[in-house]
């Protein structure tokens, strides 16, 4: 009900509404030369009509005691659904200012004995909160985007799997559990298998960081393609160098297709002269040549799948720009 109730009110405000007592939340009105409009906003739930009544008249009484002017009050009732219970039909039966704006679908019902407008508002209500609505949905997966929180769960649900059911050596990547039984999975799962919490949460946050930016740039399929592409990349590259130098006896993390996904970033900020809307080249850079200095003065760092993620995203942002023009077109935006 919030988001609803907080649109309807930024419309109300919009429209010259103000309210009218700070210590009522839901109490709105405007006055012109011949009229004072009076809009109460709220709930059906556990709402019966005799109450909803008395507030009324309350309100009217306090509102006709300080002025000459027409007082004229409209309830809007926000309900879960269309399917409206006994105590809200009865409201709508013996009062005669009633509109229900229901959350399922954003829909606002005005019944044939209530005010087919009131103010002016029906549009204002009806049509205007939805599209306010539905532009803040869309502000919301501008910046989290979609496929971005999906990979965010895969993981954390991963790491508690690790906990419960698994051990992580068990998804990482293991050089003869790979090479002798054939343990292929492995270049897979060891892409959302973390040793940690801190190994996790790090990951994570610059996966939530990055990830969004872009999925908005080159698309939710591209994006899932690049992600996976770029981690077994880095797995394999992984598995090379374990399998050459012994370097690890296990390999896992997020962090060779996060890096897959910086690698994209990185060219698509180089075809924009140097910048990604608020991320500059020269920053993303420093991140990258930092993170490698890190991990070769610290341990259990693999800096290889770093490296392996990074240049395949470089290759994935390549292809992207010289193939696909709604990512051309969106880079730019």
């Amino acid at each position: 009900m919030q988001q609803y109730m907080v649109q309807i009110i930024k419309n109300l405000k919009e429209k010259g509404y103000r309210q009218l007592n700070p210590e009522s939340n839901n109490v709105y009105g405007r006055a012109d030369s011949d009229a004072v409009y009076i809009v109460v906003i709220g709930s059906n739930h556990n709402l019966d009509s005799e109450t909803l009544k008395k507030f009324n008249n309350k309100i009217l009484l306090d509102v006709s005691s300080d002025s000459h002017r027409k007082v004229n009050l409209l309830n809007i009732l926000i309900t879960p659904n269309g399917m409206f219970d006994d105590m809200t039909k009865k409201i709508v039966e013996e009062l005669d200012n009633v509109w229900l704006f229901t959350e399922d679908y954003g829909k606002l019902y005005i019944f044939e004995n209530q005010p087919t407008d009131f103010d002016s508002l029906y549009d204002v209500i009806d049509k205007k909160t939805v599209v306010d609505n539905r532009r803040s949905q869309h502000n919301l997966i501008r910046i989290f985007g979609v496929v971005t929180p999906i990979l965010l769960l895969l993981n954390i649900l991963v790491y508690v799997a690790c906990i419960f059911v698994y051990q992580p050596t068990e998804l990482a990547v293991e050089v003869l559990a790979i090479s002798e039984k054939g343990q292929y999975y492995r270049f897979l799962t060891s892409m959302f298998t973390h040793f940690g919490i801190a190994h996790l949460v790090g990951n994570m946050v610059i996966l939530i960081a990055l990830g969004a930016r872009v999925e908005n740039i080159i698309g939710r399929f591209n994006y899932v393609i690049v992600y996976i592409a770029t981690g077994l990349t880095a797995s394999f590259a992984s598995y090379i160098d374990c399998f050459y130098n012994n370097t690890y006896a296990y390999s896992a993390g997020a962090s060779g297709a996060i890096f897959g996904l910086l690698g994209v970033l990185v060219v698509i900020a180089f075809y924009n002269k140097g910048r990604v809307k608020d991320l500059s080249l020269i920053n993303m850079l420093i991140l990258f040549i930092l993170t490698l200095v890190n991990g070769k003065m610290s341990e259990g760092i693999d800096n290889v799948a770093h490296v392996a993620g990074f240049a395949a995203g470089i290759v994935a942002g390549i292809v992207l720009l010289l193939t696909n023009q709604k990512v051309v077109k969106n880079s730019r935006l």
